[in-house]
């Protein structure tokens, strides 16, 4: 993901997403390991999840943390560090989402296979990694 639509999502959930810190602990100093085109799909993720995360903290006195973002197999992979069930179950819907949304652009897509792996594209882009 461009620079510039992670800083936005970090200056947006500082607490969250540890872009800085030891890899030990978060895998988040790697960056974003996705395409832009699922920026949006995060973006809503992490709005949606706002108010889970609060009540989480509130409960075991303990903070979030995402600690990985990144594509696989042809859908948004989203770690955190404290799951509960509503939460899991709001990113496997984001999951889903990704699978049908084309990384690169964020236009209606599948996951396809390219080059012996799983990517989620449009048919556009598709096209392009086939003539590379």
């Amino acid at each position: 993901m461009r620079k510039e639509l992670e800083q936005k999502m970090v200056e947006r959930w500082p607490s969250w997403f540890n872009v800085n810190g030891d890899i030990r602990p978060t895998l988040m100093p790697f960056s974003f390991q996705c395409g832009d085109g699922w920026s949006d799909i995060l973006w809503r993720l992490c709005v949606d999840l706002e108010p889970m995360v609060t009540e989480l903290e509130k409960e075991i006195n303990r903070r979030f943390e995402v600690t990985q973002v990144k594509e696989k197999f042809g859908r948004l992979c989203f770690c955190i560090n404290h799951p509960t069930n509503a939460i899991d179950q709001r990113i496997g819907e984001a999951q889903k989402e990704s699978s049908r949304t084309c990384e690169i652009c964020g236009r209606p897509g599948k996951r396809r296979e390219i080059d012996g792996s799983i990517r989620a594209v449009c048919e556009k882009h598709a096209k392009r990694q086939d003539d590379q």
